[in-house]
């Protein structure tokens, strides 16, 4: 990518809002949707009039497409109206684990499972540190100014406002896949079934307390969480979908109703949506009896891996889901009606969303890629 041509040209903020309803990180206004230096070129915004074959053209990822426009097949990495490809960064050589955008901090962090922690610059697009984690990374999340890495029996945490680097002291027992911050608790899920839980202090001197290890719930590696309603919830390699109170700390309820994996959990006004390796996402309610019932079961025909969330310009919900061919499909919600889909050569493990309309995917392959909802003038004008 020419970046001096991009520095020349500029990327406008846009006036339309694109908000993450996910309960994560990144609830302020990042300065990567501030700053952002990067244009997209006509080849990664959203194909328009060419034909009505949602499919991307192979010949047009080899490079060697002859038909060039009158090619029925789309010749971009999406078709979401408005949606453009920003910039794909590239370095780690395994899948990435997570993607994090910290508050108040103009630096992407990234982490993969080859054991490494690459950091780029937000103006540049450029790599400017790569660390040598020397074990597997297995997650990586922020929450405010704090960054935090899930590795094998440890959680590391680092704040880039203070340059503060944590080796959190507690009891982890195997690699840490999943971790989360609510109610002023981090909580990592290993691969032993525990979950680990630190409380989050106002103190300088020992910010993060160890509390307690979670064990003998899940019978298998947690792989995801969600925090919402007084309310956390864990899925797992043994199927199921555990409800805890994070006042007492207890499991209160266990959702069985996957036949595979839970991959991702994701929340959405009075709802739990989870997805999973059988190919189905659940949209979850709360019954008279205040347990949680499935209300609708969308099968997708093949393996879910992700889940992310937008609010659009109208602040109507989306719903992305990430497959195991690399396609995402881009969905309204409650109707699930498609509006658009994603596509990749290799699968998307990872949705980290930002304010502005930008977030970032990560793929089994080690990219990255950064991507805009309010790219082009009639997405941010209209």
């Amino acid at each position: 990518m020419n970046h001096e041509a991009a520095r020349q040209q500029g990327f406008a903020v846009p006036r339309r809002r694109y908000l993450p309803y996910e309960n994560r990180m990144n609830r302020g206004p990042s300065k990567w949707s501030r700053n952002l230096v990067w244009t997209a070129s006509d080849g990664n915004r959203a194909s328009k009039n060419r034909g009505s074959v949602s499919c991307i053209c192979k010949f047009w990822i080899a490079g060697n497409c002859k038909r060039r426009d009158q090619c029925r097949f789309l010749h971009s990495w999406c078709s979401f109206p408005g949606m453009a490809m920003v910039t794909s960064l590239e370095g780690h050589e395994a899948d990435l684990k997570g993607i994090a955008l910290p508050t108040g901090s103009d630096k992407l962090f990234s982490a993969s499972g080859e054991g490494s922690l690459r950091i780029w610059d937000c103006h540049t697009g450029q790599c400017v540190r790569t660390l040598n984690l020397q074990a597997e990374a297995g997650s990586l999340i922020s929450e405010d100014s704090w960054v935090f890495l899930g590795l094998p029996n440890a959680v590391k945490a680092f704040n880039v406002q203070t340059s503060r680097d944590l080796h959190l002291d507690g009891v982890v027992v195997g690699q840490v896949q999943a971790m989360t911050v609510g109610y002023g608790m981090l909580f990592a899920g290993t691969t032993s079934g525990s979950i680990s839980v630190w409380r989050v202090t106002d103190t300088e001197s020992d910010p993060f307390t160890y509390l307690t290890s979670l064990e003998g719930h899940h019978s298998g590696p947690v792989t995801c969480f969600i925090v919402r309603e007084h309310r956390l919830y864990s899925g797992s390699v043994d199927k199921t979908i555990k409800v805890w109170d994070p006042n007492t700390l207890e499991c209160i309820m266990t959702l069985r109703q996957h036949t595979d994996t839970v991959t991702s959990l994701l929340c959405w006004d009075q709802y739990l949506f989870s997805s999973s390796l059988d190919g189905t996402i659940k949209f979850w309610a709360c019954s008279e009896d205040g347990s949680l019932e499935v209300t609708y079961t969308s099968r997708q025909g093949e393996k879910v891996h992700a889940l992310g969330g937008l609010t659009d310009a109208e602040a109507k919900p989306m719903l992305f889901c990430s497959y195991q061919s690399g396609t995402v499909s881009i969905v309204d919600i409650p109707s699930f009606q498609e509006r658009g889909k994603m596509f990749s050569t290799h699968m998307i493990g990872t949705l980290t969303f930002a304010h502005g309309g930008l977030f970032f995917s990560g793929y089994k392959s080690g990219k990255l890629r950064v991507w805009s909802l309010a790219a082009t003038k009639e997405s941010s004008e209209n």
